[in-house]
């Protein structure tokens, strides 16, 4: 199946093609910006169709729209006694069109100006469908709802979807780009610009992925896997061990067991990790204790909720009511030194001793919920223990790599019979796996030799597959075989 290469001006107008390169590289990605390169013979007229501000279309035989566009980033001249002795040959690179919200960062307010955000607010907080929220990022960052400077030209936003999972967060000049790939996680949206000549217009098109599980799939049997390799590892930590505040004995000392790995695999592997921003210490019983501190006013301090909240409501309202009887104080003790008769300094000294009265029966009862509220502090405290030990075994844990590098064949030919963004299946020693298309290079050299390589799931962000169960039943399941035969 052959290739085509279409060239793009500033304006977006078609302006040639070029069907004399040495050799083109393209990698299409889901939801991401994809990257391209075209060696060329230099000082060509088809080279001269290359500038800066343009760009390019890669349209593949028999499919009508193409699959990758993208503008013009790089030139290197390249030269040797080897090829092309006279004019030297020319590297032409760049990134597709997905690039566009890699390059906007998310305002707190997309209406106002660098100079004006501070009359709006701090965070701007999202939430909604997927598909709406990523179009209405990209509308207001950069498309005909942004504010005039910011808009890239030629942008065809289309219609504003409605499908996709519930996404949230708080926006604070976060990169456009790199946030949506936290939206596109759950593969249930993607989003692509696509450059489309006939109209002179960069189109987005946010889409559903579609399964393909059942009509897409890769096997040795199929012809269609070149090469496969898993790869079981056992653990490097197996049991970690957090210390937290208090000094020698007191230091809290909390431990967390793989035991269901250690019996797997028949070690025991210790790590330890230093929390001592963590306030628990251990008590005379040996459980752990919030450390406090006491305040300038002889209330103790036992600080806050990750929020920057009271610990629990009724803490909160007998702290209010205690600052309340405070206040009423000092206003009575103003009054005593303001008074001008004896009668008038009998009142205000009455008045001062109910409100001292008052102040410490709110004192009292500050302090009780002080002490009401510290196991719900602990309990907090040894969530954010278990987490950090939850991360180290995560980091250090079992793993099963499992690398996949299925072709093209005339039966399964990516950008006629799926694309990024779409579920396949691949096949492997009695065991499936079914994930999306993450990434697909595609090398196509003049002799008309083409290579085309698709990533599947985890592997295309750079990363072997880490399918621990899946590559156990692979192995267990070939191991069953073998001992049949």
């Amino acid at each position: 199946m052959g290739y085509r290469v279409e060239v793009r001006d500033r304006e977006l107008n078609r302006i040639g093609e070029i069907d004399t390169w040495i050799k083109l590289d393209f990698v299409v990605r889901f939801s991401q910006a994809g990257t391209w390169q075209l060696l060329i013979k230099d000082g060509t007229a088809q080279a001269k169709l290359l500038d800066k501000g343009g760009g390019i279309a890669v349209y593949q035989d028999g499919v009508a729209k193409p699959v990758f566009t993208g503008r013009i980033e790089s030139f290197q001249k390249y030269w040797t006694t080897q090829q092309h002795t006279e004019e030297g040959s020319l590297y032409v690179g760049g990134s597709c069109d997905n690039d566009l919200p890699y390059g906007r960062l998310a305002f707190p307010d997309p209406s106002l100006t660098i100079p004006q955000q501070y009359k709006g607010k701090d965070t701007r907080t999202v939430s909604g469908a997927a598909g709406a929220a990523i179009w209405n990022e990209f509308n207001t960052s950069f498309g005909p709802g942004a504010l005039a400077d910011r808009r890239v030209a030629g942008i065809d936003m289309g219609e504003k979807p409605t499908f996709g999972d519930k996404v949230s967060g708080s926006l604070r000049y976060d990169l456009i780009g790199t946030t949506i790939e936290d939206w596109t996680e759950s593969k249930k949206v993607g989003y692509r610009f696509l450059w489309n000549p006939n109209a002179k217009k960069i189109e987005l098109d946010i889409y559903q992925p579609r399964d393909l599980s059942k009509d897409v799939r890769f096997s040795k049997d199929l012809g269609n896997l070149r090469e496969f390799i898993y790869t079981l590892s056992a653990p490097r930590v197996t049991r970690v061990i957090v210390a937290c505040q208090g000094e020698g004995a007191e230091r809290y000392i909390w431990q967390k067991i793989d035991s269901a790995t250690e019996a797997e695999w028949g070690v025991a592997i210790e790590s330890s990790v230093d929390r001592r921003d963590v306030p628990l210490k251990t008590n005379s019983s040996g459980k752990p204790e919030l450390v406090t501190k006491q305040g300038s006013d002889g209330i103790e301090d036992i600080g806050q909720d990750a929020d920057g909240s009271d610990w629990t409501k009724e803490l909160t309202a007998a702290r209010r009511d205690y600052q309340t009887a405070a206040t009423a104080v000092t206003a009575a003790e103003k009054q005593v030194s303001e008074a001008k008769t004896d009668a008038a300094k009998k009142a205000a000294e009455a008045q001062l001793a109910s409100a001292k009265a008052a102040q410490a029966t709110a004192l009292t009862k500050l302090k009780a919920e002080i002490t009401a509220a510290k196991p719900t502090a602990v309990k907090h405290y040894l969530s954010v223990i278990e987490e950090a030990a939850d991360s180290v075994l995560k980091e250090n844990a079992k793993s099963g790599n499992f690398q996949i590098y299925p072709i093209d064949t005339p039966q399964c030919r990516f950008g006629v019979h799926y694309f990024v963004g779409d579920l396949v299946t691949v096949a492997v020693d009695g065991t499936e796996y079914s994930d999306i298309v993450r990434e697909v290079n595609v090398t196509v050299e003049d002799g008309g030799k083409v290579s085309v390589t698709p990533k599947i799931g985890e592997q295309g962000t750079g990363e072997p597959l880490n399918l621990y169960k899946n590559v156990f039943e692979m192995r267990e399941k070939l191991r069953k075989l073998e001992a049949r035969l």
